[in-house]
């Protein structure tokens, strides 16, 4: 199923901007997982707060990742689009890491961080397509990680702008039921196996119950690409 140009509202770091990308909900939403303390507290230790400053339009970026693979961290590109000062990723302990940016894919929306001090153990990118899942990450202005439960819908092929609304490209999408947020772009979403199915990249414009996520096949190509590079790369500008 290919869909295209209906507003949904993107969920970025603290603040929230339209941009057209359609995507319906046609059938009834599995139940979301509850997940037990003890799991919550295993996994929460592989998502981290990003924080930053993007010069070029003065703004303070928050966020949400996941630790992928040892040092390294994905989130949406928007999330760290024209950071280039005080980049860090916050872990559940409240210690913070400085970080570089060295994979921004602004058509995708994915970028990864290498954060070379940061000792969290990574979560498996490796997930379902459909039925029950739980969030974790860090609302806006939240100082500790929150656990949604979560349930994908489906899978579908969306057509739309890049970040910069340069030119439309074509991804494959997660649709999701979950209370998504500002800030919780970059949250992972977790099925009861315990690997991640995607990552949270936005959030319906009508209801704050309905959300998006970016599925493994469009993480691994570049968080695979990226898994052992330490070179930053460059942000571009503010989205």
């Amino acid at each position: 199923m290919r869909l295209l140009w209906l507003p949904i509202l993107l969920v970025l770091a603290g603040c929230s901007s339209a941009v057209p990308w359609a995507l319906p909900f046609l059938n009834p939403a599995p139940t979301g997982e509850v997940v037990s303390p003890a799991k919550f507290a295993s996994e929460k230790q592989s998502v981290v707060r990003l924080s930053g400053r993007a010069t070029s339009c003065d703004k303070q970026i928050e966020g949400t990742g996941f630790v992928f693979t040892l040092h390294r961290v994905v989130t949406p590109a928007h999330v760290v689009a024209g950071v280039t000062e005080s980049l860090t990723v916050t872990a559940h302990d409240g210690k913070a890491y400085e970080a570089r940016v060295v994979a921004f894919d602004p058509e995708v929306d994915v970028a990864v961080l290498y954060v070379p001090d940061l000792p969290a153990h990574p979560l498996l990118i490796d997930g379902a397509t459909r039925g029950a899942a739980h969030l974790i990450g860090y609302p806006k202005d939240a100082k500790q990680a929150v656990g949604l439960p979560a349930a994908i819908e489906q899978t579908v092929e969306a057509e739309g702008p890049d970040i910069y609304r340069e030119h439309d490209v074509t991804r494959t999408v997660l649709s999701i039921s979950a209370d998504v947020s500002p800030g919780l772009s970059g949250a992972p979403l977790i099925v009861p196996e315990g690997t991640v199915a995607g990552m949270v990249f936005a959030g319906a414009i009508s209801d704050p119950n309905r959300g998006f996520a970016l599925p493994t096949e469009e993480l691994l190509p570049i968080t695979n690409a990226a898994s052992e590079t330490t070179k930053r790369v460059s942000t571009r500008q503010c989205d």
